[in-house]
């Protein structure tokens, strides 16, 4: 039921919105009466996409946001209210890029080049990549050993927050990370 509220009232939203006016904020086409989103640098349309991506690319087309990154990468819970969410977000995103990732950093950034990412140059590897066309995410992964599990995190560009609520920050980055173990175990 709250998925299908979301859903309508962000389409009654983007339907107040100027097509032309959109695709300029958000870096977007439109074509044949759908939005063309680059998402993770490949392009979908708004109709293909499941709930999930629909309604996050729903509040993304409305946003109004800023098109320019800041260059400062800033951790989850710096955005209001994330401490709130952050348990969902580590649950979602963070957790499930260790568990593939943590013991092959390596092959993060050879997954994250397929999606036209760039090596970050953190932790033992990190791989930032434009997961939607004003949303950059910067996934880090440092590798297990015999004394300390595998670690990671996702940073977002400090202008993230001028795009989605801390709640859709959390389902983006995972729904992005299952993007990339999907891609992942296609490599394999």
């Amino acid at each position: 039921m709250a998925y299908e509220a979301a859903l309508s009232l962000a389409e009654q939203r983007l339907a107040q919105i100027p097509v032309q006016k959109v695709c300029e904020m958000c870096r977007v086409r439109y074509e044949n009466g759908d939005y063309i989103i680059p998402w993770l640098n490949r392009e979908t349309t708004l109709s293909s996409a499941d709930t999930t991506h629909k309604i996050l690319f729903l509040h993304y087309l409305t946003a109004n946001g800023s098109k320019n990154e800041t260059g400062k990468l800033i951790a989850y819970r710096e955005f209001a209210p994330a401490l709130f969410y952050e348990p969902n977000f580590y649950k979602r995103a963070v957790n499930p890029l260790v568990n593939c990732f943590g013991n092959h950093p390596e092959k993060l950034v050879e997954t994250g080049a397929a999606f036209g990412g760039k090596t970050a140059g953190m932790g033992d590897a990190s791989v930032t990549i434009n997961v939607l066309p004003c949303l950059p995410l910067t996934f880090i992964i440092w590798e297990g050993s015999e004394e300390f599990p595998p670690g990671g995190n996702i940073l977002f560009d400090k202008n993230a927050k001028t795009w989605l609520a801390a709640e859709d920050l959390a389902v983006l980055a995972g729904a992005a990370v299952y993007d990339l173990i999907n891609m992942h175990k296609k490599g394999s």
